[in-house]
């Protein structure tokens, strides 16, 4: 009798959880399943409350807002690939554009062909370049700045970093040892670096 009692028990128990197990399968949102491949883990993927119904936070309110700039029935999932990610790329996109200064990079790119080799003790990329690095530093002197890098400060210290690098091309046209050059040179290339400092240190006034 015990034996029937508890077997009967068991049905029932087993019942009950696959019962409810149809229920809950049945009442997972179509949409928050398929919203998954894109970090959904419950309602509030798009609804304010984890029960979902009315009240949308940000990407909820994107979502009918492309419904009806599309003019479709209803929303697509596959929508969330275009939301958030292309956004932040884009304002990224728009920051980094903001903050380039052409001429900071072109005088750079001479900098790097000839301080690195000097290192190495091979001065001949130096006397070679030495012209086309005073003329990039005066164009660098003479470029309008991005905005976040508009600053006194800078300013002053470019003006310096277009002397030195008149400097050194005047030596070297006159004749400059070996010694001498590398000793300006290295001068420049800090003087080149405490640019790039006050730059960064601009910068963060901006964030």
């Amino acid at each position: 009798m015990n034996h029937k009692i508890i077997k009967s028990s068991i049905a029932i128990a087993l019942a009950t959880l696959v019962s409810l197990s149809v229920i809950n399968t049945q009442a997972y949102p179509p949409f928050l399943k398929q919203a998954t491949k894109f970090g959904a883990k419950d309602c509030t993927f798009c609804h304010k409350q984890p029960e979902g119904g009315e009240g949308w936070n940000k990407r909820g309110t994107w979502l009918i807002a492309e419904k009806d700039k599309r003019k479709a029935d209803k929303i697509d999932v596959e929508w969330l690939s275009e939301y958030g990610d292309k956004a932040a790329v884009t304002a990224a996109s728009a920051a980094q554009a903001s903050e380039q200064w052409a001429e900071l990079d072109n005088f750079h790119e001479v900098m790097s062909q000839t301080f690195h080799p000097a290192e190495e003790g091979k001065l001949q990329p130096i006397r070679k370049l030495a012209g086309e690095l005073a003329a990039r530093a005066k164009q660098w002197l003479d470029s309008k700045p991005p905005k976040v890098y508009d600053a006194p400060e800078i300013k002053a210290i470019l003006v310096k970093l277009n002397a030195e690098s008149k400097a050194l091309a005047d030596g070297i046209a006159k004749g400059a040892n070996d010694e001498q050059i590398k000793k300006d040179l290295t001068a420049l290339h800090d003087r080149f670096h405490e640019i790039m400092g006050a730059c960064r240190e601009e910068k963060k006034k901006h964030q």
